[in-house]
């Protein structure tokens, strides 16, 4: 009774989710189908390693508007720099993310920048970069054996990337929950001021989260390449919205020092599922982000005042 107390609409996220998969299976019997279930993995990599990302920076009160747009960079940078050498091309795009994630927090810490108008500063050389780096066309990734090697399913319905993005959320949240970083970080965004007083690593803490933040979009960016076998400046165009939709679903709270990283995968999951099953029985965009912006609202009122009745009524 205590998780729920203390998570009162963990178990409303699971009986949406369980409610959307009995919907779209009843209107499209491909959707419980390996392939499909292959996916929803995809998207759920792709998405959820720039959620998590976001939503660690959230947790230490910030805010990084510059993930979707370091998704494009990296992936042109992993197959520029990898052309001869994947691995190479992998630590180059993942050593500009780390650097870019620390320029961010050390620009919003050192300068007193928001951390909002900082990153869309970043957001926007970002875009631009990535225009520069394309020249115009998509670059295309020529070593088909890796790209296969990323295309393969493991146990019939995972693929290399949705493995690896699991495996980063259970890493992330063990730190959050077992470490001392993890416990500054969830500090810093619950009272800044306070957690300083009390000997607490703030600004270590707030920069991690850009740097992993940053790390997190760049390693999204490059597996994205490698999948695909190609990159393009239009890459991650909108996931920076649905990767702050995906964090507010999974319960992080936009004040700060509240949610985890497996409420995160939840709000991820929801989005997943939800564009992947509307696109199954031939829902058209609009209808598509007017659901997606439906059920955000939604998570967004019931995490008011039904929260706090809920959490009384449980204690």
């Amino acid at each position: 009774m205590k998780t729920l107390a203390e998570n009162p609409l963990l178990a409303l996220r699971w009986l949406l989710l369980l409610g959307m998969a009995v919907i779209f299976t009843a209107a499209n019997s491909y959707f419980p189908a390996a392939g499909n279930i292959f996916a929803l993995g995809e998207s759920f990599a792709l998405l959820g390693l720039v959620a998590l990302g976001l939503a660690l920076t959230i947790l230490a009160g910030e805010f990084d508007l510059s993930g979707g747009a370091m998704v494009a960079v990296s992936g042109l940078i992993m197959l520029k720099c990898g052309a001869d050498n994947a691995v190479l091309g992998l630590l180059a795009a993942l050593a500009f993310g780390g650097l870019v994630g620390l320029f961010n927090g050390i620009v919003t810490l050192k300068l007193g920048v928001s951390s909002l108008v900082t990153t869309l500063g970043v957001m926007i050389l970002l875009s631009g970069f990535a225009v520069w780096l394309e020249g115009g066309q998509a670059i295309n990734f020529e070593n088909y054996d890796l790209t296969d090697a990323f295309n393969m399913d493991w146990f019939g319905v995972l693929s290399p990337r949705s493995v690896i993005t699991i495996v980063l959320f259970v890493v992330t949240g063990l730190m959050l929950a077992f470490t001392r970083m993890g416990r500054d970080i969830i500090a810093a965004g619950s009272h800044r001021k306070a957690a300083g007083m009390a000997g607490a690593d703030v600004r270590g803490a707030v920069v991690t989260t850009f740097v992993l933040s940053g790390l997190f979009a760049a390693l999204a960016g490059a597996l994205l390449a490698i999948t695909l076998g190609r990159a393009s400046s239009t890459f991650g165009a909108n996931l920076l919205l649905q990767g702050a939709s995906a964090a507010i679903l999974g319960g992080v709270a936009l004040s700060g020092g509240v949610g985890r990283p497996f409420g995160v995968a939840i709000g991820v999951l929801v989005l997943a599922v939800l564009n992947n099953g509307l696109g199954l029985i031939g829902a058209s965009s609009p209808a598509i982000l007017l659901l997606n912006g439906g059920v955000l609202l939604i998570a967004v009122l019931a995490g008011g005042a039904p929260a706090t009745w809920l959490r009384a009524r449980l204690a």
